[in-house]
């Protein structure tokens, strides 16, 4: 086969780039016929293969150089016929692409303003990923995480059948050292480490993404009987100015050491005692399994693709999102002085042994010679972009297409103008379908002038459930979902979950509690874990830039579980569910924030709560000690007071006892989506 392999720029240091490397040795040690198309290639040039440096002005910013390569590769790959393009970067005209990146739409676009997206910067990343994930697109996928595969589907619909999952990837010249203690200590000396001091390496290209500021504020918070005696040493290709002022900045620029990038990398996992990768962004991390094989326990944030492998291995602590810097400082500090990190290193030494962790090339290869022996009509793009976005689980993919599901019969369990709710079952199980069929220009209207933008349909909803699984927080499982374009007022949308089933609203099981409160010690704990996970959910939910605008206890489902025949907290959950008028910012501002808060408080003033149970509440929300919960924060909560009492006045004046008993009715029938 003759193969184009195309890259923005190549250097030794980086993952994509040794990634890209390998895959290259194995095509060439398959035969072949390898060419290779980047912009800048630094190191040893490979043998065997045709290397074509496009080389183009470095006036500009990346977005600039990238496109001026793009139009370049596109002139040289047209005077000749490959049987596969494969990008290494994101690029329009490929005919597989290697994803060793997050999802930009998904990941960092948010982090910006909503002028952002009129920048140049912001529409040349969006096109070109757009170019390769979105559903009029052909190009096939060699994906390395399905947490990232799942955010590209949830922003651009990406089919099912365009991904080919490959193996986690360590590379076999990284492979531990044999002589782990006479190695470790000649590179502590190297690097005028004591034996008595401790060594965190922050290891990775591209400092930003990677969270290095993170790494060196923990270090700067490390109590001063450890502090001393710690030191963190920054392996990578980067610009290091900017950080070395911050570790200036922080007192701690004497304790960090900065090597450039390395290819000893083997040798200086052996010289630490812990990994720190705090990362903002990583799609997969492969410098995370590396380390865990060496021995070396590791420290990384849940955004990490290959965080999971910390976990399963048990080597060492993953720090879930929303990120949060005391929770780092607090486990950095923990860890240091933890028993633990000796089994942690044995653990991941022995993790590291498994075979299937050495065998990504190959894959990737066997994936890309399928795709070039069994070819895929080409859509057309018109007819593509036409059609509705529809996505279902492998479990329902008989439902048909998106008229047929949107007809979907069964019992109605929840009915308003514009939206229905029905539960229907397939092969023994039981979902939940709720249509929408357009709210209309007077409610769009509305909205907008109350400067608030319309719910239009599901995909509040779709993007909600999903960011509350990647933050942990039990939710909804979706099992479909699918929109058409067109007339705003009109939009139809569906989105199916399936049922939790055996469970309550919080909202009724904890009515009880207004006859009959909570006396017996497991009642008292039961009652205690479900104020602390209200709190928890909340804290996370809001640290995240999201809100949830219906927040009351009816939205929450708990599905209440016996040990030892009395109700216990192991054995129980607690979903969020009604998303479907959820929102996600950058950060979440405090009035949304106050509202959310305000509506769980309004909700739980006629159980007989104790002013102990609030305050309990109150500390684990502002995560601190209450008395700076209510010094700092006071007129937070004060504000809080006042909306849920204004809330609750209102409901009793306006509502009947028969409207009230008709609203407790709808609100414990147990509506999942």
């Amino acid at each position: 086969m003759k193969l184009a392999l195309c890259l923005y720029k190549y250097f030794p240091y980086g993952g994509l780039q040794r990634d890209f490397l390998r895959i290259l040795n194995e095509c060439r040690d398959r035969n072949h016929s390898v060419h290779v198309y980047t912009g800048e290639w630094q190191g040893e040039r490979p043998n065997g293969v045709d290397l074509h440096v496009l080389r183009s002005s470095r006036l500009g910013g990346n977005h600039v150089r990238d496109r001026r390569f793009f139009s370049r590769l596109q002139k040289a790959l047209a005077t000749e016929q490959f049987d596969a393009v494969i990008g290494f970067n994101k690029m329009p005209g490929l005919d597989l692409y290697y994803g060793a990146d997050f999802c930009y739409l998904g990941r960092a676009a948010p982090q910006y303003g909503p002028m952002y997206r009129f920048t140049p910067r912001y529409r040349h990343l969006y096109a070109f990923e757009r170019a390769v994930f979105s559903r009029d697109s052909d190009t096939r996928i060699l994906s390395l995480s399905h947490r990232e595969k799942s955010v590209y589907q949830q922003y651009y619909g990406t089919p099912e059948d365009r991904f080919h999952m490959l193996p986690a990837t360590l590379d076999l010249d990284r492979q531990p050292v044999e002589d782990r203690s006479g190695i470790r200590a000649r590179v502590r000396q190297e690097l005028d480490v004591a034996s008595s001091d401790t060594l965190l390496l922050f290891v990775g290209s591209g400092f930003k993404t990677k969270g290095l500021d993170r790494a060196l504020i923990a270090l700067s918070h490390l109590p001063s009987g450890l502090s001393e005696r710690t030191r963190l040493v920054v392996v990578g290709q980067d610009q290091a100015g900017p950080y070395l002022r911050l570790a200036q900045r922080l007192g701690v620029a004497e304790r960090v050491q900065f090597l450039g990038g390395r290819t000893d990398i083997p040798d200086l996992l052996a010289a630490g005692d812990l990994l720190v990768h705090p990362a903002y962004m990583e799609n997969t991390g492969t410098i995370l399994l590396e380390a865990i094989a060496a021995g070396l326990p590791v420290m990384a944030t849940d955004v990490c693709g290959y965080a999971g492998h910390i976990v399963k291995a048990v080597a060492g602590r993953v720090l879930a999102s929303p990120f949060d810097q005391d929770e780092l400082d607090r486990e950095l500090a923990s860890s240091l002085v933890s028993t633990e990190r000796a089994l942690w290193s044995q653990n991941g030494q022995r993790y590291g042994t498994d075979p299937s962790l050495y065998h990504m090339p190959a894959s990737a290869v066997d994936a890309i010679e399928s795709v070039v022996q069994n070819p895929v009509e080409h859509k057309s793009v018109r007819e593509s972009a036409a059609n509705p976005w529809v996505y279902l689980r492998k479990d329902l993919i008989d439902l048909g297409d998106f008229p047929r599901i949107m007809a979907v019969h069964g019992e109605t369990f929840r009915e308003a103008p514009g939206r229905k709710t029905v539960r229907f079952s397939r092969q023994a199980k039981n979902y939940f379908l709720k249509t929408h069929t357009g709210v209309g220009w007077q409610e769009i209207i509305k909205n907008l002038f109350y400067f608030r933008l319309p719910v239009l349909g599901a995909m509040n909803e779709w993007h909600g459930a999903h960011h509350l699984q990647r933050l942990g927080i039990d939710t909804l499982t979706i099992a479909g979902y699918g929109t058409a374009s067109g007339n705003p007022a009109r939009r139809r949308s569906f989105i199916i979950t399936d049922e939790i089933s055996d469970t309550q609203s919080l909202e009724e099981f904890c009515s009880a509690w207004k006859h009959r409160p909570p006396r017996q010690p497991h009642e008292i704990r039961y009652k205690r874990w479900l104020i602390e996970n209200l709190a928890k959910i909340a804290r996370r939910l809001h640290n995240s830039g999201a809100n949830h605008r219906d927040f009351y206890l009816v939205h929450f489902l708990l599905q209440p579980g016996l040990k030892d025949g009395v109700l216990h907290p192991d054995a129980s959950r607690l979903f969020v569910i009604d998303l479907h008028r959820m929102q996600l910012r950058r950060k979440t501002p405090k009035r949304w924030k106050i509202k959310d808060v305000a509506g769980l408080h309004y909700s739980s003033m006629d159980l007989g709560l104790t002013a102990r149970d609030r305050l309990r509440f109150i500390r684990l929300y502002s995560q601190g000690s209450l008395r700076q919960a209510l010094g700092r924060d006071r007129q937070f909560w004060e504000r809080v007071e006042r909306r849920a009492s204004r809330l609750y006045a209102s409901e009793k004046r306006r509502s009947s006892d028969s409207e009230l008993t008709a609203a407790q009715t709808l609100h414990s029938a147990g509506t999942q989506p």
